[in-house]
């Protein structure tokens, strides 16, 4: 999804496609950085880099306005640049930091799952030793 041509190709069903007096068009949500997240999901969408998902979006939603809001410390938002305009190391850059987002999401994840697990264990070992008092 680093490519903006690529993003804008996930917005077959977003409701706006086709308003042109929408703020929050195909293209400049692409532009924004944003793709859909899932064909299920069309008013979903997602930053390339910094991972942030929005929805409920409006017709007058200003999609850079809107990433700056809500993700104001983006590597993409952060450089304002058009696509065109960035060199191959702000690409790499925004690669870099689009991985690290997604092994932070995946370790949050991870990190989430070993608490339930635990939890449970503990409520299981609790459970036996009152058995055994009773």
């Amino acid at each position: 999804m680093i490519f903006e041509k690529n993003r804008l190709e996930t917005f077959t069903q977003w409701i706006y496609k086709d308003d042109n007096k929408a703020k929050c068009t195909p293209e400049k949500m692409a532009k924004a950085g944003f793709y859909v997240v899932s064909e299920n999901e069309p008013g979903t969408v997602k930053c390339f880099v910094c991972l942030k998902t929005l929805d409920g979006w409006e017709r007058d939603d200003d999609p850079i306005g809107e990433h700056i809001k809500h993700a104001p410390q983006c590597p993409f938002i952060k450089l304002n640049k058009k696509e065109s305009d960035l060199t191959l190391n702000e690409i790499i850059s925004l690669c870099e930091n689009m991985e690290i987002n997604i092994l932070e999401q995946k370790l949050q994840e991870y990190c989430r799952k070993f608490n339930e697990m635990q939890d449970k264990m503990i409520n299981q070992l609790r459970n036996s030793e009152k058995k055994k008092k009773n």
